[in-house]
């Protein structure tokens, strides 16, 4: 027996129910990931945590730290000093989910769900 069958999905439909709310979920997420993760981000003058806030298209979906030493700080460089953030760490975006995942998730849901 042969069974064939086709799918036809109406991208135009779905974009149009649900397509702001996922950007308004995406925004929420990206501004969450930095805002959560900002006490983790080592800091001595700051620039480390505004590299993020200036590298970050809020909506985009990618979260990025630009300043130069953001990738050797993340993987390579323990944390010497916790004076500013007592809660700073290599890989602080782990840190921060292991903490937020929860929240991001049912925040995310929360807001791109509406169009139902």
């Amino acid at each position: 027996m042969k069974i064939s069958g086709r799918l036809v999905l109406n991208t135009g439909k779905v974009t149009a129910r649900y397509g702001g709310y996922l950007e308004q979920a995406q925004r929420f997420l990206d501004s969450s990931v930095l805002r959560d993760s900002d006490p983790y981000v080592p800091m001595r003058t700051g620039n480390l945590a505004r590299s993020g806030q200036r590298g970050t298209r809020i909506g985009s979906g990618q979260v990025r730290y630009t300043a130069p030493y953001a990738r050797k700080q993340y993987y390579m460089y323990p944390v010497k000093s916790t004076g500013k953030h007592p809660k700073a760490s290599m890989q602080w975006f782990e840190k921060a989910k292991a903490v937020k995942k929860h929240d991001w998730i049912s925040g995310a849901k929360r807001i791109g769900g509406r169009g139902y």
